[in-house]
């Protein structure tokens, strides 16, 4: 399917996996095989993407027969643009200069994208974890 934005497979899990952290945040360490079952996805997919949102300190792995994971901060301070960056690095829409497009000078529609991009920005810093459970 074509479509002007696309989500990443890596994104959409990743958006989920935190929500079920978030959900059962009061249980503590929850197993990824466990989540990785409930998700119907691998495990090690599941840990490389854990990897990165450990790296960014929004959850917190515990080895051993309890372990697992669990967030780092309450939901309602983890935004979705935490996530995203967390997963992907800093969110560009269009490079708009002259290094990178040789009409940037003359170009009519960089202010749309400069626009769309303020706004999903600000978007996604608006929408907590909490929110989206």
């Amino acid at each position: 399917m074509n479509s002007i934005f696309r989500i990443s497979e890596k994104n959409h899990a990743g958006m989920i996996l935190m929500s079920i952290l978030a959900q059962k945040k009061d249980i503590g360490y929850i197993s990824l095989n466990d989540i990785a079952q409930e998700m119907l996805l691998s495990q090690g997919y599941l840990e490389e993407i854990s990897t990165a949102l450990k790296k960014a300190k929004l959850i917190k792995g515990k080895k051993g027969r309890s372990g697992g994971y669990k967030l780092t901060k309450n939901p309602q301070d983890i935004t979705a643009e935490d996530i995203l960056v967390a997963l992907e690095g800093p969110i560009l829409s269009m490079q708009c200069d002259s290094e990178h497009c040789p009409v940037s000078k003359n170009c009519s529609s960089k202010n749309l994208w400069a626009i769309l991009q303020k706004d999903l920005i600000h978007s996604l810093k608006t929408i907590t974890l909490n929110q989206l459970i």
